[in-house]
């Protein structure tokens, strides 16, 4: 006979406990490890691509909520300008939403792909706001570089990422 319980396998409680846990995983090496590496270029954002499967699993609605709270609660942490996390997270939900109907999400390259594409913006959107913060040296060029090589590193970390959330037994 098989339990049936609030905390069965395929129950959603059990889900979101996975899932939750997960997350805890990645913010704490976004906080703990990510964010103390020594060239800003490797300062990926590891959270987009979370933001990429709450999108795919969550509605639009409940994936919008989830953008803002963890947005904000990242926004918070960060020390960069609020609101950027917020909006990132926003625009990644909204897009993956839109480009899901048309494309294969389950592509490794479509999701390398959508969370690029998410973090040429954010880092367009750092960029922008550093370009206009008063600085000691001037360094513009490098500036960009590194948060060209951030948007790249993004994409190519999306999928190694995104897989074990998606693909595990108990995907949320």
């Amino acid at each position: 006979m098989v339990a049936s319980g609030p905390l069965t396998p395929g129950s959603t409680a059990r889900k979101l406990i996975k899932f939750a846990l997960y997350l805890f995983i990645v913010l704490a090496l976004q906080a703990r490890l990510v964010q103390h590496l020594p060239y800003t270029a490797l300062r990926v954002d590891l959270l987009l691509p979370v933001m990429f499967v709450i999108a795919v699993e969550c509605s639009p609605l409940t994936g919008l909520f989830w953008a803002g709270l963890l947005g904000f609660v990242v926004d918070d942490f960060s020390g960069e300008f609020w609101g950027m996390h917020v909006g990132s997270f926003t625009v990644t939900v909204c897009l993956v939403n839109m480009a899901s109907e048309r494309f294969n999400w389950r592509n490794p390259a479509c999701q390398a792909g959508l969370v690029g594409l998410c973090a040429l913006g954010q880092s367009a959107a750092l960029g922008l706001f550093l370009s206009f913060t008063p600085v000691d040296v001037a360094v513009p060029t490098s500036m960009w570089i590194s948060l060209s090589v951030r948007t790249l590193l993004s994409a190519a970390v999306a999928p190694f990422l995104i897989y074990p959330a998606l693909n595990s037994r108990y995907a949320i």
